[in-house]
This record gives structure tokens, sequence and C-alpha cells, in this order.
């Protein structure tokens, strides 16, 4: 079964807000078992259609969907310019997201994805960084086999709750 994999446009907002909803509470959603409410709020934010209407209009993100028998499947942004946390002037892109839906893990469908953003992101900037929630081992894993290295460590807070994340950057050049 092959995976296809095409850029994002401004009508795939309703697409990428569903995918995004429902890939981070699969993935994350363990997490708020006693906070259901705080997740649901962050979903709201974070996946509005209109929130990200706006960010695929901005020129220095891109966004790619992969599909599986023609059905949205998982999406990747990129961004650029963007700074790691605690750095200066650094002239950097970000992977911001490779989210899967859980049934299509493990068949290589982030893989394919990364493969897509690499060449853009090279055009952008000579390095790619990520933050990646530090117990992820699954996701750690697969962007040190993609040439990944830890950087630093960075927190993120959602809700009531801060989460400990690992900054990877690749070199690209």
């Amino acid at each position: 079964m092959a995976t296809e994999i095409r850029r994002a446009t401004a009508e795939d907002a309703v697409t990428i807000a569903l995918l995004g909803r429902v890939t981070f509470a699969e993935s994350f959603g363990y997490l708020f078992c006693s906070y259901s409410q705080e997740l649901t709020s962050y979903l709201d934010r974070t996946f509005a259609v209109g929130k990200i209407e706006n960010s695929l209009a901005k020129p220095g993100n891109a966004y790619w969907l992969a599909f599986r028998n023609r059905l949205p499947v998982a999406y990747a942004k990129l961004k650029h310019p963007s700074v790691p946390s605690g750095e200066d002037g650094s002239d950097a892109a970000q992977l911001q997201k490779i989210y899967v839906l859980k049934e299509f893990l493990g068949q290589r469908i982030g893989e394919a994805l990364l493969q897509q953003i690499l060449p853009e992101a090279r055009r952008r900037a000579p390095t790619l960084w990520l933050g990646v929630l530090h117990e992820n081992e699954r996701a750690v894993g697969f962007y040190r086999k993609h040439g990944f290295a830890v950087t630093g460590e960075d927190t993120y807070g959602i809700g009531s709750q801060t989460f400990l994340f690992d900054l990877m950057a690749k070199h690209l050049t």
C-alpha cells in the first residue's frame, strides 16, 4: 500500500485541524487522564480551523499531508525561521509536527513525510530542529535514526502541567 504525500494548501485546513486533534489526543491523551478539560481546551485552541488557516497562510510555514487509499492519515509542519529556545540569532528551521494516526504507526509514513520535508528545510536553513516529549522513546528513536541529536532540553506547559522536551537538531549542509 503506497503512501501519497502532497503539499497542503489553504483548502486543507479542516483536514489538518482534525488530524491534529485526533493524533495529539491519541499520542498524549494518557497524560491528561485527570485533566481532560485542559486537554480539550488545548485541542480547541491549537487545532481550531481558523488558527490552522492563518498558519497555512504564513509564508514561513509549509505543511504536508500523507494519504493511504486516499484517506488522510498524517501531516507534518515546517516553520522557518524558528530559533530554538535559549539561542539567539540562529538561522534554523523547525520541524514543528509529524503526526501519524495511531492505526498507521509503523508503516513508514513519518519517514516518508520527513523525506519530503528535508529538501525544503535544506533550502531554507542550515539546521533543522525540533522538540520531542522526553518520555516519547519511539519518537526520540525515530529522529535519532534520521540523524538528529539531542542538543538540550526545554519545558512546555499545557494547562496546569509542565512537560520536559528534548531539543534535537540535524545539520543539513
